[in-house]
């Protein structure tokens, strides 16, 4: 049977009753449905129109249990050794078929060697955008976010992507899209050289800086109660003679040692208090580092610059539930709920969207930074990928990525899980890119799983959303009380 022909079974035959898979679905464009050949499980997912209690549902021979309205969520093995892959449903009232449906899938071609050549002498590259990021390895983890103008000695080229030289013979890549050729130059012969810098304080921000002979490679890491930075400086010498504090900077920053090890330079700042935020800016003539101070704790909300992002919009539903409800009409509705809420503890508050509109990742970011925003709350519903099972996962997880924003996610974890009943799916430490900014805490709620078809009816319901937001409000009132707020 050719592709074509398979995929017009989708469609199914019905009398009476039918059967709509949600998931897994063609997108738009889409002609054809993969998996990975290293799965041996996953999960599919939808309803049936026109149900009745008596009917039963079956995929591939094995039971598939309905909810009360006839929405369905089922793990399922896949079998590679079969002459054609498809999921097969049929559903039956009694003794009689009542319906089928036949969804055809394919096994992802394995992925091809990555060619990699190797230039004889390292080539120079310079970062041309901003929100760029390397890896540690192809598929790796996130590693380095370098600001535009950042020049990279590469060492080697694969289609899309370019592997970088560090410090202590380690090395990264960077995606292709982020930077552009210098070509061979002399202008990493040598390290950065980190000079002189100057402390002072303008309003709430203490701000250091550095002289630095060209535009360096660097990474931040702090210490969870805020009072101490770790700048690494990579390929880099210092060349420091002496740090001028002008004014009342000793008030705030009480020391910066530095050392090198390994080719890279270590700078430590040592505030005299916690700080909740900072800033990292560098370029061909300075190393610019700011740390936002804090006041004192409150129990209180008011006057609390809070910013709103409901995931998704537009051509991006986000999570779709058994039913076909979609997350981002679900967390635009939460979001407005969430606001009254916070309106009315005296919060200003912030909606990065107001209706069904698509919204890129860095511009809500760009929104929160230009709304001077004390917090950033991304409010989501959860989905899993292909492989996993949906009956290992339930109710609200937080995620956060910079470390001054875990306290913040554990403070929202708890008082959502006391105030909904909903299950405990954890606190992650996760590289989500609304999640990344560092001027200020920022976490990702995911209220629910919008894929299990008892908490998708949740996420429906006002009532439930109401009962969310609340519990948000309780941990911003608890994170307030105990972590000061700048």
């Amino acid at each position: 049977m050719t592709r074509l022909v398979a995929l017009l079974f989708v469609f199914g035959t019905v009398w009476g009753a039918q059967i709509q898979l949600v998931y897994p679905r063609l997108e738009a464009g889409q002609d054809s449905f993969f998996y990975s050949q290293e799965l041996d499980s996953t999960f599919v997912l939808g309803h049936i129109d026109g149900f009745l209690p008596e009917m039963s549902l079956t995929c591939n021979d094995f039971p598939v249990p309905l909810s009360k309205d006839g929405a369905f969520l089922a793990f399922l093995p896949i079998s590679w050794q079969s002459e054609t892959f498809a999921w097969n449903l049929a559903l039956t009232n009694g003794e009689a078929e009542t319906s089928q449906l036949t969804f055809p899938f394919y096994a992802a071609p394995e992925p091809e060697d990555m060619v990699w050549a190797e230039f004889a002498v390292p080539a120079i590259f310079r970062v041309n955008q901003p929100n760029s990021h390397t890896r540690t390895t192809v598929g790796g983890s996130y590693h380095l976010f370098p600001d535009s103008g950042t020049v990279l000695s590469v060492a080697a080229s694969s289609q899309y992507w370019l592997r970088f030289d560090l410090d202590a013979g380690q090395s990264g890549v960077i995606e292709r899209r982020f930077v552009d050729s210098v070509g061979v130059d002399e202008i990493l012969t040598a390290p950065v050289r980190v000079g002189d810098a100057q402390i002072y304080v303008i309003g709430d921000e203490a701000v250091i800086k550095f002289d630095v002979d060209r535009q360096p490679l660097c990474e931040v890491s702090t210490e969870p109660d805020g009072d101490e930075f770790t700048l690494v400086v990579h390929d880099a010498v210092s060349t420091i003679d002496k740090i001028r504090y002008v004014g009342g900077a000793r008030d705030v920053v009480k020391d910066i040692t530095w050392r090198q090890q390994h080719g890279s330079l270590t700078l430590t700042v040592c505030l005299d208090e916690s700080a909740n935020g900072y800033r990292l800016n560098t370029s061909d003539s300075l190393l610019t580092f700011e740390v936002f101070q804090q006041d004192s704790p409150t129990k209180s909300l008011r006057g609390k610059r809070i910013v709103l992002d409901p995931g998704h919009g537009g051509a991006a539903n986000g999570a779709i539930g058994p039913r076909g409800a979609k997350e981002k009409d679900a967390v635009l509705s939460w979001s407005k709920i969430l606001e009254e809420g916070l309106r009315s503890k005296g919060a200003e508050v912030l909606r990065t969207r107001t209706d069904d509109t698509a919204i890129g990742l860095h511009d809500r970011v760009a929104l929160a930074r230009q709304f001077n925003a004390d917090v950033f709350l991304s409010l989501h519903a959860n989905a899993l990928p292909d492989g996993e099972n949906p009956s290992l996962r339930h109710g609200c997880g937080t995620y956060y990525y910079q470390t001054l924003s875990r306290t913040l996610a554990e403070s929202i974890q708890s008082a959502v899980l006391e105030q909904t009943g909903l299950s405990d799916d954890g606190v992650f430490d996760a590289n989500f890119a609304v999640v990344r900014p560092t001027e200020f805490p920022a976490v990702l709620i995911e209220s629910a799983y919008m894929m299990h078809p008892e908490e998708e009816l949740k996420l429906q319901d006002d009532k439930f959303l109401l009962e969310l937001s609340r519990g948000v409000v309780n941990g911003l009132l608890d994170y307030f009380s105990k972590v000061p707020a700048r």
